[in-house]
């Protein structure tokens, strides 16, 4: 069984962005960096057209649908997005970005139509880059936990990239190896092809066996080597090594595979099986060092799939954290914060702005982020 607790006495290297005010000054401590103003409006049509068949060969227009905060929690403001969900495809989509200054971790229900059929953890960014779940029942009722201190819930919770399958409706079962079942309490796990973009739901837990949880049918194997960040038990960080053989090993960050053992969530994990229809990053768009990883990753690139833009590959080699600039039809309309994996498994997040500017950030030290960051798993509402 999983077990989530805050873990209070223990912390990372808080690595924050210098940030102009708002809701995070009032908690003593500034989370985010300098931010623009929206500057696009997104389309809006009936909600009937989120439930639209994974085969459209045309772009939805979704609608989002505002989120009551509760319990003292409030937008973050300061130029990020407000909490909303939509669901296109049966896929739950979560953005926006909120704060609190109280103690109480549920800072919303979502909508009868956006709730999931069993269980769900889907890891979020909070303050400093660290890492957060969201705790998320059929009921809809959320509750945010903390991997280090509650303090970094409080300063930030991105919403965004936050996204669930609301049943298992079109997932293939995936069949644990080594040891690793399906986690009490939770949906087995199982994989869904959507436009080339292959979600995966459910979560493992094992007595500590070791080699792959599970090896990936012919149809979902990606082209190139892939990392994807999940949530780990006690709402701590880890990832998939996925290969082009379908081969999925779970790695916990910091290396402490009790972590991954006692409980891995597949739900949020995302990536894209091939390059195709993605727009190349190219050295032109690439910053201060930043090049493509190589040894069989995918190079940076980037591509909107029914309102929602989506990253992959990894990169290296910079200077500093600013990397890349998006290309105009994919920057947000707010500023974005994302979670992101860098080397050793370590924890990160990017900022992403309005005029398309992309900075990363390690949750310890700068050559976490430099060595190695994996752009897989990233996605955000423009």
């Amino acid at each position: 069984m999983f077990a989530l607790q805050d873990q209070d006495n223990r912390r990372a290297g808080a690595r924050g962005l210098t940030g102009n005010g708002g809701l995070a000054r009032r908690l003593r401590r500034t989370a985010v960096g300098a931010v623009c103003a929206a500057a696009v409006a997104l389309p809006v049509a009936g909600a009937a057209t989120a439930q639209a068949a994974a085969s459209a060969p045309h772009p939805l227009t979704i609608t989002w649908t505002s989120l009551a905060l509760q319990n003292g929690w409030a937008d973050f403001s300061t130029g990020t997005g407000a909490p909303a969900v939509t669901n296109i495809n049966g896929i739950v989509h979560l953005k926006g970005a909120i704060a609190t200054t109280g103690a109480n971790p549920v800072p919303f229900t979502l909508p009868a139509g956006d709730r999931p059929a069993t269980n769900v953890w889907v890891p979020v960014d909070l303050g400093a880059a660290t890492a957060g779940l969201l705790d998320i029942t059929p009921s809809g009722v959320v509750t945010v936990k903390a991997e280090q201190t509650w303090f970094d819930a409080q300063t930030l919770t991105s919403l965004d990239g936050a996204s669930f399958a609301a049943s298992g409706t079109s997932f293939t079962p995936l069949t644990p190896l080594n040891g690793w079942t399906s986690a009490a309490g939770f949906a087995s796990p199982g994989a869904r092809a959507i436009n080339g973009i292959v979600h995966l739901r459910g979560a493992i837990t094992t007595a500590g066996a070791t080699g792959e949880a599970f090896i990936l049918p012919a149809a979902f194997r990606p082209t190139h080597t892939v990392y994807v960040p999940v949530g780990l038990c006690n709402g701590n960080n880890g990832r998939l090594d996925i290969s082009p053989t379908g081969v999925v090993d779970v790695e916990a960050e910091g290396g402490t595979i009790a972590n991954a053992n006692c409980g891995t969530s597949l739900d949020g994990a995302w990536y894209a099986t091939s390059t195709t229809s993605f727009t190349p990053l190219t050295l032109q768009t690439l910053q201060n060092g930043w090049h493509s990883f190589g040894n069989g990753f995918a190079s940076p690139a980037v591509r909107k799939v029914s309102g929602i833009v989506y990253l992959e590959g990894a990169m290296s080699g910079g200077t500093n954290p600013a990397a890349f600039i998006l290309p105009a039809g994919f920057r947000p309309t707010h500023s974005v914060f994302v979670s992101v994996d860098t080397n050793g498994a370590n924890r990160g997040h990017a900022l992403i702005q309005p005029n398309g500017q992309v900075n990363v950030f390690a949750e310890g030290s700068f050559t976490d982020e430099s060595t190695f960051t994996s752009l897989d798993g990233v996605s955000f509402a423009p």
